[in-house]
């Protein structure tokens, strides 16, 4: 028996050998050979189970590895090979359990706290993912990685300091890592320190020329530092790789892409891209039998900014004014409420609030499907906070992109929710979802927040009391060098005029003062907004603005409807893409369609033109008001959705949702009883 069980071993040792050599035919026979003989063999099913789900063969590993487990219910081995079949079959849970028990039997293992920290920060619970980790870096001060993803949580999780400790010492540990390099420059950028990102960026992109993310977060770190040294080359070189497609194009960020001056099918084919991994399988081909006409649906709202947030600000008086008889409301939160009165708001507006926030994303996606959620809107697509994997996991029968993200989501919505300006018939065929078009602009007004009664004066401001107050308070991501070149010739032509900019970071004002200095303007010239503790104070200083400058690539959308708000014409110029033409919906939908251009030279030339004619702009000024009083704010606005909800929802039962065909919600007429 004994001399029986040693040749056995003999065997499963040698079968190990030609596993490791690559010979996994011969290796799976002898593991076969051995089984026959002893169907209990715990080494031979555990290495049998690990070879065939390296093979693919994800059921039948999972089979072998669970007999496995059934033999030696103690061996850490088998339990975290276990895990990692199921990470790879998208058990969460199940991979949690396995790492879970694995460290009952090692507790003071550091590559399987590692590992279990990853199975953790998957599932969603990352306080505890954290603890893990630094536990591992607690027994194995040199485990790099445990050190690198260490790092990556405490980012994620906003202790930005710990975060950039930890990774400078990940990167002290494996300086030719470019991944380490990447995760440090993106922290630093955080920080704000968008010369240190840079500098760390630029030496992934040494260590690997390939690495795409790196190239676009140098991109991004520079636009927001506005330092546009490299910004030909990497705009170019982004050209060349949109060109490529392929494989490679789904490592480009869809919302950095959306910062170059790129056509709407070029922009479409890297959010096309970037679905292609997410997808979670085919699309379920059955409506589900709840799905049938009615009265009222269940819409649930998912998104990461449902608070002190720019979309947050713009739904506080939407959602609460759903009316209850059409649509039953859910608030799916992506990050947890963050206690401002947006959030109190909301929260205490719809009908019920979902936080999905700290769940894998199958759990995720299985919750909202429990909700039986109806229609999920989409409010974040590609932006930070953003979880697009539950969308590919499909959790709700009509899904719908709208307002956060300003892109196609690849075809992980049925839906994008547009209107006729921010997204023309002409480029309708280029998307992976259907169109539909409300009335009016897509975007609603700010009307939650109100401008203070005290805006103090222009000089509390540093304004000059007497000029001409150009303002542009984007951020300063999207300050392009064709926009700044273009407000360099308006105020050289507009004698004394100031732009007035919003503050941001030391490096970005120096840079901004030094591109003015070169182009032949006194740096003075520019003004700079510094960040107010209450959106009330914001809006009101607008009243010290004359005319409001849109950028070109990456234009003004909730500042433009801020400004729009307040009652300041927004001056913009309608570019080829969704990301430039928010601006063109907002102004066209508020009686400003005579302030949409379409080259830069009729934006400088009009520009110079309205600050030469005051009367003019007091007749816009006046015009705005008026239109404001009619608007749909609130309740109204809450009433277009309801009629595209419906509407969308009955072109989905009828098989009407088709990539790239456009639906008009008004054309269709109101709702029946």
């Amino acid at each position: 028996m004994n001399a029986d069980v040693s040749e056995l071993d003999d065997i499963v040792a040698q079968a190990a050998a030609l596993h490791r050599a690559g010979d996994t035919e011969a290796a799976g026979a002898a593991y076969d050979a051995v089984l026959d003989r002893a169907p209990a063999h715990t080494e031979a099913l555990h290495l049998k189970g690990i070879l065939l789900g390296q093979g693919g063969r994800m059921d039948e590993a999972l089979g072998y590895l669970d007999r496995a487990v059934a033999g030696a219910p103690g061996d850490a081995r088998i339990l975290a090979n276990r895990a990692k079949l199921r990470l790879d079959m998208r058990d969460v849970a199940g991979a949690v359990a396995d790492h879970t028990a694995a460290l009952e039997a090692i507790p003071d293992n550091p590559d399987l706290l590692f590992n279990a920290a990853g199975a953790l920060s998957l599932a969603g619970r990352s306080d505890e993912a954290i603890a893990r980790l630094e536990d591992a870096c607690v027994r194995a001060p040199d485990h790099a990685r445990a050190r690198a993803n260490l790092g990556n949580l405490y980012r994620q999780a906003g202790r930005l300091s710990e975060a950039r400790a930890c990774l400078e010492q990940a990167v002290v540990l494996t300086p030719g890592d470019a991944q380490v390099q990447h995760s440090l420059g993106v922290t630093l950028s955080l920080m704000r320190d968008y010369e240190g990102a840079a500098a760390r960026f630029r030496r992934a992109l040494e260590l690997d020329r390939g690495f795409v993310r790196a190239a676009a977060q140098l991109f991004y770190a520079n636009l927001h530092a506005c330092d546009w040294q490299q910004h030909e080359t990497l705009v170019a070189n982004f050209a060349r790789l949109i060109g490529a497609g392929g494989e490679k194009l789904g490592e480009l960020s869809p919302l950095i892409a959306l910062f170059l001056p790129e056509s709407q099918q070029r922009l479409n084919a890297v959010a096309e891209a970037r679905a292609v991994p997410l997808r979670a399988g085919e699309r379920a081909a059955e409506i589900p039998a709840r799905a049938v006409v009615r009265d009222m649906l269940r819409v649930g709202y998912l998104s990461a900014d449902l608070g002190r947030h720019p979309v947050g600000h713009l739904l506080a008086e939407v959602l609460p004014e759903h009316d209850r008889s059409k649509v039953q409301v859910s608030a799916v939160l992506l990050a947890p409420p963050d206690g401002s009165t947006v959030a109190r708001r909301i929260g205490e507006g719809v009908d019920a609030v979902i936080d999905v926030s700290r769940m894998s994303a199958g759990d995720a996606t299985a919750c909202i499907r429990q909700a039986e959620i109806d229609v999920l809107v989409d409010l974040g697509g590609y932006t930070r906070g953003a979880r697009p994997e539950i969308l590919a996991g499909r959790p709700a029968p009509l899904q719908i992109g709208w307002l956060g993200y300003c892109g196609s989501s690849g075809g992980l919505n049925d839906v994008i929710l547009a209107d006729s300006d921010v997204l023309p018939e002409g480029e309708a065929e280029h998307f992976a979802e259907t169109v539909a078009h409300l009335s009016g602009s897509f975007m609603p007004l700010n009307s939650f927040d109100t401008p203070s009664d005290d805006g103090g004066t222009r000089g509390d401001h540093g304004l000059p009391e007497d000029a001409f107050v150009f303002c542009a308070f984007n951020t300063p991501t999207k300050i392009d060098p064709a926009t700044f070149a273009a407000w360099m010739d308006i105020l050289k032509k507009v004698e004394g005029s100031v732009l007035w900019l919003r503050e941001h970071a030391p490096v970005t004002t120096r840079n901004l003062q030094r591109a003015a200095q070169q182009s032949g303007l006194d740096p003075a010239r520019l003004v700079f907004a510094g960040t107010l503790p209450e959106m009330s104070g914001h809006l009101a200083r607008h009243r010290h603005a004359d005319l409001f400058l849109d950028t070109f690539v990456y234009g003004a959308h909730s500042t433009a409807a801020d400004a729009i708000a307040t009652g300041l014409p927004i001056l913009t110029c309608a570019g080829p893409a969704m990301p430039s033409r928010v601006g063109a919906s907002l102004a066209r939908s508020h009686g400003l369609g005579e302030l949409v251009v379409g080259t830069p030279a009729d934006y400088v030339a009009l520009a110079i033109g309205l600050a030469g004619d005051r009367s003019r702009l007091t007749a816009l000024r006046a015009g705005l008001a008026e239109t404001l009083g009619v608007m749909p704010h609130g309740a109204r606005f809450a009433g277009k959705l309801e009629l595209a909800y419906h509407r969308l929802w009955r072109a989905l039962l009828g098989g009407e949702l088709h990539a790239g065909h456009i639906i008009n919600i008004e054309a269709t007429g109101p709702l029946e009883n």
